[in-house]
């Protein structure tokens, strides 16, 4: 349980701190001004008072998602998970979607340079949240799918794909993500399951056609040309025709 009056007690400190520094008195700032003074914070690296600012601001105007998200990575920067955690809830009760407030923390951390804070967020968010674990999960693979973290792209596909066996989605992040480690077999056997979902998959028809085309026994380059062949009628390119063309030539 988040200790709420541990919270309150901080939160009234950091206002005091805040509005000493940065307000004659909250009452007295339009919103415009106390937004102003909340982005100057945050641009400045003074998260107290920028959690302090975000706080009055949300108090104010309680449906707005972006503030959320810049309020959650202060409280980050901090290391004050249960602040962070109090901002999701007060979003999910003022009807805020979990996703509006998800992408708002992935852009104010990645603005920062700081991403490992969204995946922190997101780990927090599914220990509390048990109902919304497949959703996060789905955006913690998305994200280790951008950090190209091979290991946990598996580890993600996997738990995506217990629920949905025939995703050509969550199949080819499976498949790029044994590629990643050098675990070619398992990588092209993979591909192949998206193929049986998806025959036109054209990621899928060039991954393994440029894969075989790379071996030097004649089998293997009859395997690239049949996949490369679908993938040219697909869409056509001069690279694939190239690749076609030199392996015409060398299949005996």
């Amino acid at each position: 349980m988040l200790n709420l009056g541990k919270y309150l007690f901080k939160r009234s400190v950091l206002m005091v701190v805040a509005m000493s520094a940065s307000l004659a008195a909250a009452g007295v700032n339009p919103y415009p001004q106390l937004k102003e003074k909340a982005q100057r914070a945050f641009d400045h690296a003074e998260w107290a008072s920028a959690s302090a600012l975000f706080d009055l601001m949300l108090d104010e105007k309680p449906d707005v998602p972006d503030t959320y998200g810049q309020a959650i990575v202060a409280n980050a920067m901090r290391g004050d998970h249960e602040a962070e955690m109090l901002l999701m809830q007060k979003a999910l009760d003022n009807h805020i979607p979990f996703d509006s407030v998800f992408s708002r923390v992935s852009q104010w951390s990645f603005h920062l340079g700081k991403t490992h804070l969204y995946e922190e967020f997101l780990k927090e968010t599914r220990k509390g949240h048990p109902w919304m674990k497949r959703t996060i999960d789905g955006n913690l693979l998305k994200y280790y799918t951008f950090r190209r973290n091979g290991e946990l792209m598996v580890e993600y596909s996997r738990m995506m794909l217990a629920g949905a066996p025939d995703n050509p989605g969550f199949l080819t992040t499976l498949a790029e993500g044994y590629m990643l480690q050098g675990m070619e077999a398992e990588g092209m056997e993979a591909y192949r399951r998206v193929l049986d979902v998806a025959p036109d998959d054209l990621h899928a028809l060039l991954s393994l056609g440029n894969f075989y085309a790379l071996k030097d026994d004649d089998a293997s380059r009859v395997k690239a040309m049949e996949y490369l062949e679908k993938a040219y009628a697909i869409h056509a390119t001069p690279y694939v025709a190239a690749t076609l063309e030199t392996l015409r030539r060398t299949v005996k």
